[in-house]
Formats: C-alpha cells, sequence, structure tokens
C-alpha cells in the first residue's frame, strides 16, 4: 500500500502530528507545497479548523487539485484549539468525487498562542499514529 502524508501547518501543532504518522509508515511527511511524486492509495491529510470554522485556503487550494488517478483515499487529520476534523472540509473542496475520504479520522487539540499550550503532547501523536495505522489497516 503505497502511502504518503501531506499537511498545513501554521504554528508546527499539525507537523509534529503530520511527523508521528508519517514515521509510523517509513514515509516522510511534507507540507502541501510538494507534490505528490507518483499515485498512493492512501494520503494522511492535516491542516487545522481556523476562522469561521475553515480551513486555510493554501490547504484548500491544494485539495482542489487532487484527483483519483493520483489518490485512491484520504484520512484526514487535525490540530486545532477546539480539536475539530477537517474531515467536511475536505469533502466540500474535493473536485473529483471519486476520491473516498474516510469517515473516520483524527483530530487532537493544537497550541494557539498560549493556549493548549505543548500540545499535541508526544504521547498524544504517539497514539494518533498508532490509530492510524488501524484505521487503514495492514493493506501492505
Amino acid at each position: 500500500m503505497k502511502t504518503a502524508v501531506r499537511y498545513y501547518s501554521r504554528s508546527g501543532s499539525t507537523k509534529r502530528l503530520a511527523d508521528a504518522i508519517a514515521a509510523k509508515f517509513g514515509v516522510i511527511a511534507e507540507t502541501i507545497d510538494v507534490p505528490l511524486p507518483e499515485s498512493v492509495d492512501v494520503l494522511f491529510l492535516g491542516g487545522a479548523v481556523y476562522e469561521r470554522s475553515k480551513i486555510d485556503d493554501h490547504l484548500k487550494s491544494f485539495i482542489e487539485t487532487l484527483t483519483h488517478d493520483q489518490v485512491k483515499q484520504i484520512v484526514a487529520y487535525s490540530c486545532s484549539n477546539w480539536k475539530m476534523s477537517i474531515q467536511k472540509q475536505i469533502k466540500k473542496a474535493l473536485t473529483d468525487e471519486n476520491i473516498d475520504v474516510l469517515d473516520e479520522g483524527i483530530a487532537l487539540r493544537g497550541q494557539f498562542y498560549f493556549i493548549n499550550k505543548g500540545r499535541p503532547t508526544e504521547q498524544e501523536c504517539a497514539e494518533a499514529a498508532e490509530y492510524a495505522k488501524q484505521l487503514v489497516g495492514n493493506k501492505d
């Protein structure tokens, strides 16, 4: 199973989670600025919910470019002050309706200025990465 991890992070919280998930799958977490080099079975896609409960426009633009030829399935993960998932926003932003967005995802609290300082913790990231592995199973 080919897996990739991409993220958009303003504060670094989502990057910490991305790195933990990527390590679990033996890949490198990359920002959304790095194109997918080949098609993947599963794309772990991370970001946060910001103002007015929306994802960042950069992440939205990246999602709009994805095709089923590149990505078969997306697993959403996020870090935000409110522990909100970005799954609905991903589904809404997709222009290719043939890409499957897994109903389950990962949402952790992330640091927002001085709120939730130090979140997500290393332990939270490790547990979330283990859960990510369970979500997609062992389809190798």
